[in-house]
């Protein structure tokens, strides 16, 4: 008996040792069967086409630009924002933004808004629509609000979901991160010759859940382990690998993004400007669907909730969800897509 336990307690802390130092290289995946209608610079625009589309107006999903792969939206089987849209009729586009290279390091916002006007026309000429339901997760979530201010026209919904809109409406830590002078900024993309990498902004986002990211994990880690939970350490591994798998961005972006965005405060106080046109959240008039976490510690939910005081939609057609999780769990977590999303995609399929 003493024998077994021994061997089973080296069994357990060698499989523990493997399982965080021992890992594999992280991989991006997929989970859904999806296609390519569209690789041009740093998007791929994948189209997951399914035999039970209902609904005339497509969706599209703008993931975060944050330095993880935007898998995001397809993390697993059964957490997956792709499935669950799919599960109520609708056709469902997701732009995959790629790992910049030297030759991208000058692409800025104004890019990326560019790139996104390509991506709707895609979806639009695809699905034989003229609009589309834009849902933007995080970092996308701005990149959306700013999109539907300057082409209204296309846009049948909007949904903006963990997003940092309003710096000012709410304290958080990012906030008070961004407070450093812009050199400080600079540096790092100096250090990438021209390119952010995703391991420093990782090491930021860890470094904010210090208790979590370098502590709790591994707890429970060891006592699935040691209770031989096989769905929890695989559970383990697939975060693992999507939150290990890191891409650079383009220094320019980075670099406006930080200054305008989150130094500025410039979105709601009009000081973006793409194609010489200044970004006016007051252009926005469709439905709008504001998702915040109350856990949420990377964008609070008062910076995600204010964006209904900048727009022009009836208060009629704006509607604000609150999930019980945190900022990642918003966008993909089990409850969340069980709970919330289903709402936000009534509305959407009420339209």
């Amino acid at each position: 008996m003493i024998r077994d336990n021994m061997n089973r307690s080296l069994y357990n802390q060698a499989r523990f040792i493997k399982l965080t130092v021992g890992r594999e290289k992280p991989l991006p995946y997929w989970s859904t069967k999806n296609e390519v209608l569209l690789h041009k610079k740093t998007l791929k625009l994948r189209h997951f086409p399914h035999r039970k589309i209902k609904q005339k107006i497509p969706v599209l999903i703008l993931p975060p630009q944050a330095g993880n792969h935007c898998n995001l939206a397809d993390f697993a089987p059964d957490q997956s924002l792709v499935r669950v849209f799919q599960g109520y009729g609708f056709d469902v586009y997701v732009t995959e933004w790629l790992s910049a290279t030297v030759k991208d390091k000058d692409m800025g916002i104004e890019d990326y808004i560019n790139l996104t006007d390509e991506a709707v026309d895609t979806v639009m000429a695809k699905a034989g629509s003229d609009k589309v339901h834009i849902v933007g997760e995080c970092q996308g979530g701005w990149q959306a609000a700013m999109y539907t201010s300057l082409h209204p026209e296309k846009i049948e919904s909007l949904v903006v979901a963990a997003a940092p809109i309003d710096m000012e409406a709410d304290k958080c830590r990012i906030a008070d991160y961004v407070k450093m002078p812009l050199s400080y900024f600079r540096f790092f993309i100096a250090l990438g010759y021209g390119l952010m990498d995703g391991r420093i902004m990782i090491m930021g986002f860890k470094i904010m859940q210090m208790n979590e990211f370098y502590h709790q994990k591994y707890k429970r880690l060891w006592q699935m382990i040691e209770n031989g939970d096989e769905d929890g350490i695989e559970r383990h591994q697939r975060f693992e690998n999507w939150f290990g798998y890191t891409q650079k961005l383009p220094g320019r972006f980075y670099l406006e993004v930080v200054d305008k965005l989150f130094k500025k405060n410039g979105l709601v106080k009009r000081l973006i400007a793409v194609n010489d046109n200044i970004i006016d959240l007051k252009d926005i008039k469709c439905r709008t669907v504001l998702m915040a976490g109350e856990k949420d510690q990377i964008t609070t939910p008062g910076q995600v909730l204010a964006l209904k005081n900048y727009i022009s939609t009836p208060k009629k057609d704006i509607h604000s969800f609150m999930t019980t999780g945190g900022h990642i769990g918003t966008l993909m977590g089990k409850d969340s897509l069980k709970d919330s999303w289903p709402k936000v995609i009534e509305l959407l399929r009420a339209s």
